[in-house]
């Protein structure tokens, strides 16, 4: 024979069981929203990271691929990425391995200055080319 609890305890215990879940599904719920907001920060920043990689490599390759190479410096401004990037081309003197000096080999550096998550950053490409191997 099976012995029944009053209607008044049983009405009591399901009262906490429905306060024991709804706690335990604001927990999760808690968990789970900062880990997917987490998640959208880093890929967000990753995301950025990306654009100036490719910002940064493509203005790398378009010094390099020039037919004439002239020391200086050029600065570029680009608004849609809120981007500085300046362009340095410099000589460089290095020997080969009799001793010549190279003539016509370059160094070009690619700086790139913006501001990301309200931190100024900075990134910076270098590149060398030597001009003989790259005329017809």
């Amino acid at each position: 024979m099976k012995i029944q609890a009053p209607l008044r305890t049983r009405k009591g215990f399901m009262f906490m069981e429905v306060i024991l879940a709804l706690f335990i599904f604001a927990v999760v719920s808690t968990s789970f929203t900062k880990a997917l907001n987490a998640l959208w920060r880093n890929t967000s920043y990753v995301k950025e990271e990306l654009v100036i990689t490719q910002i940064l490599d493509s203005a790398l390759h378009e010094t390099l691929y020039l037919s004439q190479l002239e020391e200086g410096t050029t600065e570029i401004y680009i608004p849609e990425r809120d981007v500085d990037l300046e362009t340095q081309v410099i000589p460089l003197e290095l020997e080969n391995e009799e001793g010549n000096i190279l003539q016509q080999m370059w160094e070009v550096r690619v700086i790139a200055r913006f501001e990301q998550d309200g931190i100024d950053q900075e990134r910076v490409v270098r590149g060398w080319r030597y001009l003989p191997l790259y005329r017809p």
